[in-house]
């Protein structure tokens, strides 16, 4: 997934689970009637997508109507939606860790019938657990996701530092990785090193999971916060210190904008995505390669996962094709291979492991990643909590990452962050 930072605010978040009564009452599509055409909602223009519909069109005949909206507002807009008792959507874009928040409002309709056990051996266990809350299955997996270290080889080269290898045996600690993005630097590069979400939990979770310090949150019903454990103070103090040695650059906001420095060779090693690599391709005279994601020296790797599902909208009046539709990009391995449009890993293990085995046809330096991606995705992946808290979660801690980003004293902030964090879990309703 394409995990460009987005912030549903703690103002749409607690209206959304507190009845919604400030929210101001979004137009929805009016009702459609039982023909051929699917109405899809999502993110964006669609685009991303575009070969999918066009694949599942051929198929069945069945035409899709898209809507999206800006990323950053997707969430919230679709608890809005929902609100109307009408919400003109037949499926919708699903991020699994707010499976249990939309369970909760009760705009997921039950799969449980109908894939609960034909999803069985099609897809990643780990995926279809993420989409079963308290028994039933509420969501398609999609898509999955990895992370690699990107590094330019011919940055690399001009500081005479040897390209690092794509095996895992032979993973690099976080201060390794620094070591040499400073002589890279020293030798030439704009920038040594960076991180292509600059400041999201989905990203940043694996520093703090690393030294053993936990994704934030604990307990049975994963309420308590636990944001200023040592662990969380030493990781704190390590992302800071990056940026004020000048290694990384607070100049990128975005992801957008740091994969354009990576493009642009002016960066020398990045953790990024799998969906980079089809962006990075298309770049002439762009000489990159891929190494394992870094971990902490005494801690363990552990690498980011997991993506977009697909699910049922609980008041669609098109469920058999719906239906039809989440078969198609989650089950049907060809409609699957389709569905990551070519920059994503896939939720179903045989269409995922043919998308990774074209990598490395699609480029001769990345030989081997199919291989560490899948050594990853069963080794050294992490998901983020399943808590009715998590909205909340990402967005102050996102916001907490990006003020040690920006100079302000992890030890400081993080002790501010779990007060904080109490007192809006206080509103949740258990």
């Amino acid at each position: 997934m394409i995990m460009t930072g987005y912030r549903l605010g703690r103002r749409g978040f607690l209206t959304g689970m507190l009845g919604m009564s400030s929210l101001p009452l979004l137009g929805s599509l009016p009702a459609a009637a039982q023909d051929q055409t699917l109405r899809v909602f999502g993110y964006g223009d669609g685009a991303d997508f575009k070969g999918l519909f066009d694949a599942f069109k051929k198929v069945s005949g069945v035409k899709v109507a898209y809507e999206g909206v800006p990323f950053p507002d997707l969430q919230n807009t679709i608890v809005q939606r929902f609100r109307t008792g009408n919400s003109g959507i037949d499926v919708f874009l699903v991020d699994p860790t707010y499976v249990p928040t939309f369970s909760k409002l009760s705009i997921l309709a039950d799969l449980t019938s109908a894939f609960g056990e034909k999803s069985k051996g099609i897809l990643f266990p780990s995926d279809v657990q993420g989409a079963t809350y308290n028994g039933k299955m509420l969501s398609m997996p999609m898509w999955e996701s990895s992370q690699l270290l990107f590094f330019n080889k011919r940055l690399l080269a001009k500081a005479g530092v040897e390209a690092p290898s794509v095996s895992s045996d032979a993973r690099m600690t976080w201060d390794k990785v620094i070591e040499l993005a400073k002589k890279v630097q020293a030798a030439g590069a704009e920038t040594g090193f960076g991180f292509e979400q600059v400041d999201r939990y989905y990203q940043l979770q694996v520093l703090t999971e690393s030294l053993g310090g936990g994704p934030g949150v604990k307990g049975d019903d994963l309420l308590t916060v636990d944001v200023a454990n040592d662990a969380w103070l030493q990781a704190g103090k390590w992302y800071g210190s990056i940026f004020a040695d000048g290694v990384a650059s607070r100049g990128p906001t975005n992801s957008q904008e740091m994969r354009e420095l990576f493009k642009a060779g002016r960066l020398a090693f990045l953790v990024g995505g799998p969906w980079g690599i089809a962006e990075f391709n298309k770049i002439d005279g762009l000489d990159y390669a891929a190494a394992p994601h870094p971990y902490f020296a005494g801690g363990k790797p552990v690498t980011p996962s997991e993506s977009f599902h697909l699910g049922m909208a609980a008041d669609t009046t098109n469920a058999d094709r719906a239906l039809e539709f989440l078969n198609y990009a989650g089950l049907d391995k060809d409609g699957a291979v389709v569905a990551t449009g070519g920059s994503n890993l896939s939720a179903n293990i045989k269409a995922n492991a043919e998308v990774l085995s074209r990598i490395p046809q699609q480029n001769p330096n990345l030989k081997g990643v199919d291989i560490l991606m899948s050594y990853e995705l069963a080794n050294t992946a992490i998901r983020r909590p399943r808590t009715l808290g998590y909205l909340q979660l990402e967005e102050l801690v996102t916001r907490a990452w990006s003020d040690i980003r920006n100079g302000s004293d992890a030890a400081q902030t993080f002790p501010q962050l779990q007060r904080e964090l109490e007192r809006s879990f206080k509103r949740i309703e258990r």
